[in-house]
């Protein structure tokens, strides 16, 4: 008999942009795991993509990849628009998802999906990645210990000078300074719920590219317990992308990439105006060992499309271990979580200052 917990989980691709690209190279190093298709938008793009990257099943639509029987995860990196419909596609197709961020525009769509993997007990994973960082579990233990004392408040900024007008900032980096904000300030282990008292949000700022869409946006969210997160993302110019947790006896900084950190600084200060402060404790962490870029069937090493990429392979791999223990969340960043984050997006999106 098959041993479950080493079972082989076959995945498909769904869409063939860069991070697709990132994530192929990243599961075809996975111990027990399969690329076996491919789905894009035409026969070209799927062949393509496919044998660039020796994928032996090539689809010209996403409906043919989602349906193959043999299949148990979808990977969707269609478009960002099309998340929700491809995530739906998919489910009802049987078959598990992880999706790219964002997983939809707001949380009334967020939950739509959720309650279709839900209802169909199938596993479905939001692809922000900052949750399966080993460095992200550090903090949260830090934390915890009483290290920093109480934590009263953070900060996260993610600009960057590219993208204005294409899409909404806040959908592209905000989402992930809403997560940082809610591992910091919330409760890690709280199911959420409809009646819980959650974070709110206080005020926001926001300025629009002519396309509509926003493309720089500050905001402030008040979390239980009189805790105060606060965060910038924009499209349209530079930040240094880092962020910071306050606490009543120190502060923990996380340098650039935060979202997908590899070092957690530690700063104690006590004394008159908190003026003493301790030697700072680094703590450093590298990037999976055995995951490198690959080559592509024609000898080519076209390397990685973006910062840290190699450390898709810890949400990847949780993906793999939520399958074979037929699990419909991962408790790192549950759906409860997950729609609360894009509560939040979709409140400061909304946000009337008076």
């Amino acid at each position: 008999m098959t041993d479950p917990t080493t079972r082989t989980i076959r995945w498909a691709i769904m869409g063939t942009g860069s991070i697709a690209n990132d994530m192929v190279q990243i599961l075809k190093q996975l111990p027990n795991t399969e690329v076996i298709a491919v789905g894009s938008r035409s026969v070209e793009g799927a062949k393509r993509f496919g044998d660039r990257w020796g994928i032996p099943r090539q689809y010209g639509s996403y409906e043919e990849a989602a349906s193959d029987k043999d299949v148990d995860v979808c990977y969707i990196a269609t478009p960002s628009l099309r998340h929700p419909q491809d995530c739906l596609l998919a489910i009802k197709n049987g078959k598990a998802v992880l999706c790219e961020k964002s997983m939809a525009p707001n949380n009334i769509i967020a939950k739509e999906v959720l309650d279709a993997a839900n209802d169909s007990n199938l596993l479905f994973v939001h692809g922000v990645w900052s949750r399966f960082f080993p460095a992200m579990k550090k903090i949260r233990e830090i934390i915890d210990s009483g290290e920093i004392g109480t934590v009263r408040s953070a900060r996260a900024s993610f600009c960057q000078n590219d993208g204005a007008g294409s899409c909404s900032a806040l959908l592209e980096t905000g989402i992930y300074c809403a997560q940082f904000l809610q591992w910091a300030l919330g409760d890690p282990n709280a199911a959420g719920g409809a009646d819980d008292a959650g974070p709110v949000v206080r005020g926001a700022c926001q300025t629009l590219h002519e396309s509509g869409n926003d493309e720089h946006v500050t905001a402030i969210i008040e979390f239980p317990g009189k805790k105060i997160g606060s965060f910038e993302c924009s499209l349209a110019h530079c930040s240094d992308r880092s962020a910071t947790i306050y606490g009543s006896a120190g502060v923990i900084d996380i340098p650039f990439p935060f979202w997908c950190p590899t070092k957690v600084k530690v700063t104690k200060m006590t004394g008159l105006g908190s003026q003493q402060w301790s030697e700072p404790e680094v703590h450093e962490f590298s990037l999976p060992s055995d995951i490198v870029a690959l080559s592509t069937e024609d000898g080519e090493v076209p390397g990685f499309n973006f910062v840290n990429s190699q450390g898709l392979a810890y949400e990847a791999a949780e993906v793999n271990r939520c399958f074979r223990e037929s699990l419909i969340e991962s408790p790192s960043f549950s759906s409860q979580q997950c729609i609360e984050i894009l509560r939040l997006i979709t409140d400061i999106g909304k946000y009337d200052a008076k």
